[in-house]
């Protein structure tokens, strides 16, 4: 080896003579520098299909998978153009390895099994060897990551049987790599840990000799750090801990591992757990928040690359542990500002690939978003030394602060932020209560903030997803459970489980509620005590999440008109229509004459995002879709207008600009369909908040026009005289005389601010 090193300068020497332009900078994961290179030239359709192949890895890399699209497609034109070969190597095979890639990279893992797939079936004995591993490996990672393990398992078979022995010996390594990936996505950690005991010695020779020739530290840092982890991690999943122990803080001495934060935070989180385990509590939360910290660094979901190593690190499951620990030790307001910090890591997870989240009165901002988001680029790109990932953060924290000065709101949908505990307490009346939950798994935490402390308990998830869907549906069942009340048992188990063990907390009159998980669709105000329901004895309204309480006190909401009435637009189906919904509107306008009303082919999108900042309240009774799995492709349905379909989605609420004091969603049903991590249930709701409304009425499901029309008369009625809350709840016990089942009543909730 000594002498393969002491010769690597004459190999440096004959690699630059023959090397393809861009291949060093690929070599040393210099990938700007490849974009900067190609970029330009390939709007003149001035490359090569070898410089193409550069260019997109380059942009594969670094995420930018909008342009890695056009770049393979590019590609794909040239190949069928006759550039179809690199050192024997098929550009085809790189075009669909590229491709299965970017779907694996954007969470599309069954579209990533069965584009490779398809293609693994049409080339057979065609590909290469180098080919048929690496689509092989990237093949069986997405039927692991989709949960197919008899696939994936027959993937490994398949790479097995195919020979590397002389010459090939080299391809071994990929193979061996590759399988580890797929075994660490199936949890099958020993078998992992075994085949990556074969990782060939040879390759670490090689990296070595890179090194020093070419003075890169790409190969440590997308290659030798990702195998060392893999094995690692492995080793500590089976019960090695020593071993693993020993790897892990090899790697986070080593300066190199901070230019891979998708790793580095894992690193960090397991030594907490590590740590935690031999009942080192304060030596686990240094952990825990040097992993957080690396976290909150960066916009961007950081998940992708370590997804193509079979592990996809669950970032709420840190928050979690921290939140545990914090309660356990008695530090209740600390935890409650983890809580938080949890609940805007999540959001900015979800708009990270967002674009247009500057709304209209906001243009001016712009300038130091983009600032932002460039840093964030080049930081997630890995190829800069330590030094120059120290400068970046320090330039991200400059800007991310510029952004909270110029504008709060906005910076916390790009940046993880919390208030304190106790500015949240200071923010709550004298007759205010908050609950907070937040949990994951089996473990639920909730938290009772008033404006005088902050306390927590844990309570026992196991199970209540189930039970909050098995209420739900008790209630849907409204005609067959009239006299029989299959719901009352299930609605004194849930209020057992979550109300009762911090029933201190009712003693106020006003109670805000911040759910989690499956309690976002829950109608709390049903809940019941076995003599009253919730909503008997306090004022409820609900929240996103407590920090938004700083922004919404902030506004001041429109005086220039009363109300917009958006309903039963016409969307050219009759099938569509709602003729309830348009009686509700007209009998609204008879309580608040002063009113502007828009029915049918007036009530559209465009109407709402031009006019909508002009009116304190605003109603529509128009369909709704809520997308759990896909929360911002939540939409209203409005009227279509020329070429714009009429769809509001909740990714279009975070570009516009509102002034409303409410926004009432009358037809629209919030279904409960899969349950995501942190903040989860953004949808529609958090939209309109962002958008500059200060609360929404909502239902959690869609109920009849009689009821509906008869709940939503009394609330405006009510709202003349009272607060919003208040006007709510009056509204929901005159309707519960009237129609005393819960499905009649109980499905509209307030979200925001209550008063």
């Amino acid at each position: 080896m000594a002498i393969a090193v002491m010769n690597s300068a004459c190999a440096a020497g004959i690699y630059h003579a023959i090397a393809p332009e861009g291949d060093e900078n690929n070599l040393k994961a210099r990938y700007e520098e490849n974009i900067a290179l190609f970029e330009p030239r390939f709007e003149n359709n001035a490359l090569t299909n070898t410089n193409l192949m550069y260019l997109c890895e380059a942009y594969s890399k670094t995420k930018r998978f909008t342009r890695l699209s056009s770049c393979l497609d590019r590609m794909e034109e040239r190949y069928n153009m006759g550039e179809k070969t690199y050192f024997n190597f098929d550009l085809y095979d790189f075009v669909v390895l590229g491709r299965t890639k970017a779907k694996i990279d954007l969470g599309d893992y069954a579209g990533a099994a069965a584009y490779s797939q398809a293609y693994l079936d049409q080339k057979k004995s065609d590909l290469s060897r180098y080919a048929q591993v690496q689509l092989l490996s990237f093949n069986g990672l997405a039927k692991a990551l989709t949960g197919d393990a008899t696939g994936a398992r027959a993937v490994v078979e398949q790479m097995e049987s195919i020979y590397l022995g002389y010459p090939f010996n080299l391809l071994q390594q990929d193979r061996d790599e590759g399988e580890a990936r797929i075994y660490m996505a199936l949890n099958d950690y020993a078998k992992a840990y075994e085949v990556m005991q074969r990782v060939s010695g040879f390759s670490v020779f090689t990296i070595a000799v890179a090194e020093t020739a070419f003075g890169s530290t790409g190969w440590f840092v997308f290659r030798e750090l990702p195998n060392k982890f893999m094995k690692a991690k492995a080793a500590y999943a089976i019960g090695r801990t020593e071993e693993a122990r020993k790897s892990y803080d090899e790697l986070l001495a080593n300066e190199r591992t901070r230019a891979n934060g998708e790793i580095l935070w894992q690193l960090l989180y397991d030594r907490g757990r590590m740590a935690e385990a031999e009942g080192k509590g304060e030596v686990a939360l240094r952990f825990y928040l040097q992993s957080i910290e690396v976290v909150e660094q960066q916009r961007k979901s950081i998940s992708s690359e370590t997804s193509k190593i079979g592990f996809v690190g669950n970032k709420q499951a840190l928050y979690t542990a921290v939140v545990d620990l914090l309660v356990r030790q008695g530090q209740f307001g600390k935890a409650f500002e983890y809580v938080e910090r949890a609940k805007s890591r999540a959001l900015v997870d979800l708009l990270a690939e967002r674009q247009n989240i500057v709304p209209q009165n906001q243009a001016n901002t712009a300038a130091t978003l983009q600032q932002l988001a460039s840093l964030e680029q080049r930081y997630r790109i890995l190829s800069p030394g330590v030094e120059e990932h120290r400068r970046l953060r320090s330039a991200m924290t400059d800007a991310a602060g510029d952004l909270r000065q110029k504008a709060p709101e906005l910076a916390s949908l790009v940046t993880v932020e919390a208030p304190a505990a106790a500015d949240i307490q200071a923010r709550l009346g004298t007759d205010e209560t908050l609950l907070e939950f937040y949990g994951q798994g089996d473990d639920l935490f909730v938290f009772t903030v008033t404006r005088d402390s902050t306390t927590a308990a844990k309570l026992n998830a196991k199970g209540l997803e189930d039970e909050v869907r098995a209420f739900r549906d008790s209630l849907r069942d409204v005609r067959a459970d009239a006299r029989a009340e299959t719901w009352k048992p299930l609605s004194r188990q849930l209020y057992d489980r979550l109300i009762a063990p911090v029933a201190n907390a009712l003693a106020k009159p006003r109670l805000i509620i911040v759910s989690h998980g499956a309690l976002h669709y829950l109608p709390w105000g049903a809940l019941f005590d076995g003599q009253q329901f919730l909503v008997d004895r306090v004022t409820l309204h609900q929240l996103p999440s407590a920090s938004v309480m700083q922004f919404l006190a902030a506004r001041k909401p429109a005086t220039a008109k009363d109300m917009l009435l958006l309903g039963n637009p016409d969307l050219g189906r009759p099938d569509m229509d709602l003729p309830g919904a348009e009686a509700e509107v007209r009998a609204i306008k008879g309580i608040w004459p002063n009113s502007t009303m828009l029915m049918r082919k007036s009530a559209t999108k465009g109407t709402l995002q031009k006019a909508g900042q002009l009116f304190k309240v605003i109603h529509v009774a128009a369909h709704g879709e809520f997308l759990s799995d896909q929360p911002l492709s939540s939409r209203l349905l409005l009227a279509p207008e020329g070429a714009d379909n009429g769809q509001l989605t909740a990714g279009d609420l975070y570009g516009m600009h509102l002034n409303a004091d409410l926004v009432t969603l009358s037809a629209c049903e919030t279904g409960m369909g899969k349950v995501l991590s942190g903040d989860d249930v953004v949808g529609l709701t958090r939209g309109f908040l962002y958008a500059g409304s200060n609360s929404i009425v909502a239902s959690l499901w869609p109920v009849s026009d009689d009821e509906t029309k008869f709940l939503m008369t009394s609330f405006y009625t009510n709202l003349k005289r009272m607060p919003k809350a208040n006007a709510l709840r009056q509204a929901q016990l005159e309707t519960k005389k009237k129609y005393p089942h819960p499905f009649f009543w109980s499905a509209f909730q307030l979200t925001g601010m209550g008063r």
